[in-house]
């Protein structure tokens, strides 16, 4: 998933290093987890604050007790090797609620204090693992001293260390007259697990010093970038007395007990729905103080959007993956600009959909991609269900064939999320590029089309371009499609078949916003496709062709306009601006 927004701290600062959650945030303002039962959005309504919106912690399938420890070991291998990142997580988390950590001689650190000692034989694995923290250390960045909130996370805290390794250093937190001043310093490799366990846990603070060199045997190692995974097992709220407002482990009046797994089999997770003030207060502490200048009215998706743009491809989803995305037609002008990139080049498609431009962008580069309809994100996201090559080529349509066998993999499971093109949840200057195809006509107001293209800057380096693309008042003489105004309803005409297909796997979702209703018992001796008109909002049967009707907003662009919108966005220049097919194309580099 991507990374999170910037983390707050309790000094009113931020966390310098990115950080993301999956199945409970921790939230380091308050140091402690932020629960369901407290009213947190970590439940599936997302009623709760915005602070707690994460993913679900990845998760295998539902048999997975069932799975003995070689088959969850084999299911892991296959996900790695077929670039299941989401699968493999999940593999990885399942295989560290099993680990016995009493067949492992424990380190030098425990040697040296005390230890609840396990009775010979015992078995120790910590099978209610419910939450994950994904941590990025660049070289020079640490953590400061600290033991993990004993009433937030019960006994067992499990460090992965991926890419670069680091040197963690423990000292005595507790002054018991018993090595006070003790200090231990432990090399983290790459590729291994830690387990702070018992004083490990309790007694001891550790720390990462932020500084760009370890030593380790006496031999000086360059910090490379480091990514830990902490998996941890996040507690029921404690008990306290009145006018207490924290509590130590020996205080609390009653046991806690593990929370509920907040799991999730399905990839892309969806990114938390933050309200207007959060997605401003957010943007300020990214974008800085021009950014915050924003009114945050502009962030509230309006009605006509929610209805006629989110609503309308959410139910087309399966249609428009089948009509358009299997063919492989691509605009000739999307795809120079993503020719003309540096080999090797990240590059986010905002607005992505099936993920059509995938496989272009994938010959040479990589790609990150977002769109705000979960139904078109699925459907980049499940090429792989196919063994049989020649059922790929209908899948992926002639652009399939053209990629190597590992960024085959890649376009099978993209790096995909579900987001708002206004809340892009990509760090500053993290891509080489950008395109956004056939998104900014469906913007229905001038202030978010200036925010659509402030975030297209803000996630684009300095010296990087960005291409984007939008249908155009001025159609040619031969074209079927001739606009009137600039605001309008496009209809777009659904097969039955398709919706039919979109409504039996929505059952399943815990997003119901968009779904449609129920067949009623009126319905009764009605076709298919007027009965598949009156389950969705808004939609309309077109009796003579059997159809169902959904109007679709769109902004119809004159000559200038957009280029006129770069204006307006400091620290942008337009280097190109063209005409193609229907379509109005520029293309424009972040200058600062």
């Amino acid at each position: 998933a991507p990374w999170a927004p910037p983390q707050l701290t309790q000094t009113g600062g931020h966390i310098k290093r990115r950080v993301q959650h999956y199945g409970y945030v921790f939230d380091y303002e308050s140091s402690d987890v932020l629960r369901r039962d407290d009213g947190g959005s970590n439940d599936v309504d997302g009623k709760g604050s915005e602070k707690s919106a994460c993913p679900a912690l990845p998760c295998m399938d539902a048999n997975v007790a069932e799975m003995s420890d070689n088959e969850v070991e084999e299911w892991t291998d296959c996900a790695v090797k077929d670039v299941k990142v989401w699968e493999a997580l999940a593999g990885v988390i399942e295989k560290t609620r099993r680990f016995d950590v009493s067949s492992v001689e424990k380190g030098d650190l425990n040697d040296r204090v005390d230890n609840i000692s396990l009775g010979k034989g015992t078995k120790r694995t910590f099978p209610h693992l419910n939450q994950l923290t994904i941590n990025e250390y660049n070289p020079g960045e640490g953590i400061g001293s600290h033991v993990d909130t004993v009433t937030a996370f019960d006994d067992g805290l499990l460090i992965i260390t991926l890419n670069g390794g680091i040197v963690m250093e423990f000292r005595n937190a507790i002054d018991d007259g018993s090595d006070s001043n003790m200090r231990k310093l432990v090399y983290l490799p790459p590729r291994s697990l830690a387990v702070l366990s018992e004083d490990a846990r309790y007694k001891y603070e550790h720390m990462i010093v932020s500084r760009m060199t370890d030593t380790v045997n006496g031999e000086i190692i360059n910090r490379k970038l480091r990514v830990s995974l902490t998996l941890r097992t996040a507690l029921t709220a404690p008990l306290l007395d009145e006018g207490m407002k924290k509590i130590s482990l020996a205080q609390s009046k009653v046991p806690q007990s593990p929370l509920p797994k907040y799991e999730s089999k399905v990839f892309p997770p969806r990114w938390g729905q933050l309200s207007d003030a959060a997605l401003a207060n957010a943007s300020r502490r990214v974008g800085g103080e021009k950014e915050a200048s924003i009114d945050r009215s502009d962030l509230i998706t309006p009605a006509t959007e929610s209805k006629h743009v989110h609503a309308v491809y959410d139910a087309i989803a399966t249609q428009w993956h089948h009509t358009r995305g299997k063919r492989g037609v691509l605009w000739p002008g999307a795809t120079q600009f993503i020719e003309s990139l540096p080999h090797g080049s990240i590059i986010a498609d905002v607005g992505c959909g099936d993920g059509k431009y995938f496989a272009e962008i994938l010959k040479h580069s990589y790609v990150i991609g977002t769109d705000i309809s979960e139904p078109l994100l699925k459907t980049a996201a499940t090429r792989g269900d196919e063994t049989d090559d020649d059922k790929r080529k209908n899948i992926d349509g002639p652009q399939y064939q053209r990629l190597s066998k590992a960024k085959r993999a890649l376009s099978e499971n993209p790096s995909v999320a579900v987001a708002d093109c206004l809340h892009i949840p990509l760090r500053s200057n993290s891509c080489d590029a950008a395109i956004s195809i056939a998104v900014m006509h469906h913007l229905s107001t001038e202030a978010r089309r200036i925010r659509c293209l402030s975030e297209l800057k803000r996630i684009v380096k300095v010296g990087g371009r960005f291409n984007v693309q939008a249908w155009a008042l001025e159609q040619e003489n031969d074209s079927k499609r001739k606009f009137h105004g600039t605001d309008l309803l496009v209809p777009f005409n659904a097969q039955p078949k398709y919706l039919q297909t979109q409504a039996k796997s929505s059952e399943t979702d815990s997003d119901t916003t968009h779904q449609p209703k129920s067949i009623s018992a009126e319905s009764k001796g009605k076709g298919v496709a007027q009965m598949m008109a009156e389950q969705y909002d808004g939609a309309e049967f077109d009796s003579k062709k059997n159809l169902v009707v959904f109007q679709r907003y769109c902004h119809m662009y004159r000559k200038g306009e957009l280029e006129s919108l770069c204006e307006r966005v400091s620290g942008l220049e337009v280097l190109e601006s063209a005409y193609e097919k229907g379509n109005w194309v520029i293309t424009c580099r972040v200058c600062e």
